[in-house]
């Protein structure tokens, strides 16, 4: 297959994926992910592969997220494929390794973290800005992050939607490690080595092993889909989308108000 929203490479038993969409900061769309998904695949099925490492084009961006230009309510955002990447990795018999640099924001910095290494540039940041962008997120990727740094830390990132430096990162557990840009590959080359002289076996029951641990939130339904499933058509949603496109304010008169699930299922009122 032509990929065209990723490049993808196998050597010396290292399978490379890289999200090459440097004009939006490696920002990814319905395409990007089908494309990653078809490639983290064939990096599994091929037993030539030991380790899989996952990068972005360019010194700007790892991944900013998702590309807020394109249409939340089609396949153009949200991708055709049968498992999504972030299962691929969870489930993926070798290590996967992401290497940072620049910014990790998003479903970027969630790609960061869910991979079982981070390595990242000293010039990298990393946060989420779902609550900030109206993109409501739920589940294993935002439950696994309390498992990364900690209840406390994980609700701070998601809740507040700020920045973090690589050092502030790496002090949090969020990044294994943090090196100069011009010093990261050969970084991720070290890690790749110190697992290929290692057990594959062994290290696939031990990454089994670590999401069995942290497994218990996979299987919630989502929050969004159970209580306010058409979240994304509403004009809280529409108006959070282009002010970030726009880079003005938000006008707080579209919020939507309080939904008081837990109230509601206290007083018996929720269907």
């Amino acid at each position: 297959m032509k990929f065209v929203d990723i490049l993808y490479e196998k050597a010396d038993n290292i399978a490379w994926v890289t999200i090459n969409r440097p004009e939006v900061y490696n920002a990814t769309r319905g395409r990007t992910t089908d494309e990653m998904s078809i490639a983290l695949e064939d990096a599994e099925l091929d037993d030539s592969i030991r380790v899989v490492v996952i990068s972005g084009t360019g010194p700007n961006a790892f991944c900013a997220g998702r590309d807020q230009s394109e249409d939340r309510l089609t396949d153009d955002y949200h991708g055709t494929a049968t498992l999504d990447y972030t299962t691929l990795i969870k489930e993926m018999p070798k290590p996967v390794i992401a290497m940072v640099d620049g910014f990790a924001i998003g479903s970027g910095n969630i790609l960061a973290y869910q991979c079982d290494f981070t390595v990242a540039s000293t010039r990298s940041k990393f946060g989420q800005t779902g609550p900030r962008v109206g993109s409501p997120a739920s589940g294993y990727g935002v439950g696994y992050l309390s498992e990364v740094v900690g209840n406390k830390r994980a609700k701070e990132i998601w809740m507040l939607s700020q920045q973090y430096t690589a050092e502030q990162a790496f002090n949090m557990g969020l990044v294994n490690s943090v090196v100069p840009a011009e010093k990261l590959k050969d970084e991720v080359v070290r890690y790749c080595n110190l697992i290929k002289n290692n057990s594959p076996v062994i290290l696939e029951l031990e990454k089994i092993t670590f999401h069995e641990i942290a497994g218990y939130t996979e299987d919630l339904p989502s929050p969004t889909e159970r209580y306010m499933s058409n979240y994304d058509e509403s004009d809280e949603a529409e108006e959070r989308r282009l002010a970030f496109i726009e880079r003005r304010p938000i006008n707080p008169d579209k919020n939507l108000p309080f939904l008081h699930v837990k109230r509601k299922q206290r007083l018996g009122e929720m269907e």
